[in-house]
């Protein structure tokens, strides 16, 4: 992993003229090649994160909620500097008065949040806990705009969609919703208490729907023996042709540079599972294929999502940063299919061929007329003139 996941120029194609967004941050990536001394390929202003969810995109701008007091959000006009929201989701002393019975002495620190937009409006989904308990509840608000400034903006909390307590099986947090091929809303959730579950949800309410239940993830050792503690959480449902991926993190989170995070995938032709890993070997019985790990100062990688805009694949996920004191960082990957319709992560967002990167007003495009080789020769720009 390096931090070029967050060049995002995904939208170019070869042969087309690059915008002087894509401009800006091809020069920073030719910056950085250069041996500059700035990192041409982090995240600008506040990219602080943990548990991030899906990026979401209301207008022009793409937001991520993340675990923090009342829910935190962040936002970004292009998917490199990101800004802090300028309130969160629930204000101080006004959170949903149902939470107290179902999570005592709840303090307003919420959990990895998820966020989808359907029916014409935002179904923001939270979980709320204590840390090692199994005592917790996800619940779901919801909105018509992401925008503060809209006269419309306003959460509504629609209550509880599903809890746990200390004689439960599951955990009730880590949120994350996918619809099936058939239309159908689904939610998995879980953490370390046996494992990674998943319910249906109604289509419109955004609520549960009936009591299925299935295990997806972790519920049981090699040997057959039901876990009491499955190490598995944060679970993330993609669909992408006959198959249904489900990632998964492993080991130990929130411990800065000391975390153990990382990421696992197996995959099934039913929502439902049973799902498995290239070896063939269940994820309900220790089965799993590491995507991402620690690598570098880029530790413990963790909860998974997935935006898709323009035939790009934006995966998000939070790391640990060692170079910062352990700091929770955001991070934005290129995903890809292999042959075998397996998931890999890139951090090279162009494909290869010929590119004109071209002034979007002008029209006049970089090129190298005139250059001998020397090193320091300034690039050019004039008219294009047809390969």
């Amino acid at each position: 992993m390096n931090t070029t996941s967050t060049l995002l120029l995904a939208r170019v194609r070869a042969g087309r003229h690059l915008t002087w967004r894509a401009l800006r941050l091809l020069a920073l990536l030719l910056a950085l090649t250069a041996g500059l001394s700035f990192q041409a390929s982090a995240l600008q202003g506040n990219d602080n994160c943990h548990d991030p969810s899906t990026i979401v995109k209301d207008g022009n701008k793409y937001w991520i909620f993340t675990t923090g007091t009342g829910i935190y959000a962040m936002y970004s006009t292009d998917l490199v500097t990101w800004q802090s929201g300028p309130r969160p989701v629930f204000a101080a002393g006004s959170y949903p008065s149902w939470i107290q019975s179902k999570v005592p002495g709840f303090t307003g620190d919420f959990w990895a949040p998820e966020c989808v937009y359907r029916n014409g409006k935002f179904y923001l989904y939270y979980s709320v806990s204590t840390f090692g308990s199994n005592t917790s509840t996800i619940g779901l608000a919801t909105n018509v705009t992401l925008d503060p400034a809209n006269p419309n903006y306003q959460w509504v909390d629609q209550g509880e969609v599903i809890s746990t307590t200390s004689s439960s099986a599951s955990n009730a947090i880590d949120p994350a919703v996918v619809t099936d091929a058939s239309g159908g809303l689904w939610m998995s959730y879980g953490s370390f208490f046996k494992g990674i579950g998943l319910i249906k949800l109604d289509g419109l309410t955004g609520k549960r729907s009936g009591t299925s239940f299935s295990w997806l993830a972790g519920n049981v050792a090699a040997d057959g023996v039901t876990r009491n503690n499955s190490g598995s959480e944060a679970p993330y449902i993609v669909r992408n042709g006959s198959y249904y991926y489900l990632f998964i993190n492993k080991g130990a989170c929130c411990q800065g540079s000391s975390s153990t995070y990382y990421i696992q995938v197996g995959r099934s032709t039913s929502i439902t599972g049973p799902y498995l890993d290239k070896n063939g070997v269940d994820l309900n019985k220790n089965g799993g294929t590491t995507l991402i790990a620690t690598k570098g100062n880029y530790v413990g990688p963790g909860h998974v999502g997935l935006f898709q805009e323009n035939g790009a694949n934006y995966l998000t996920h939070h790391y640990y940063d060692s170079n910062q004191n352990g700091r929770a960082r955001l991070s934005v990957g290129n995903m890809g299919w292999d042959a075998a319709a397996w998931p890999f992560i890139t951090r090279d967002w162009l494909a290869a061929g010929r590119y004109t990167l071209a002034n979007a007003n002008s029209g006049l495009v970089w090129d190298a007329w005139g250059c001998t080789g020397v090193q320091g020769q300034a690039i050019a720009q004039g008219t294009s003139t047809p390969a």
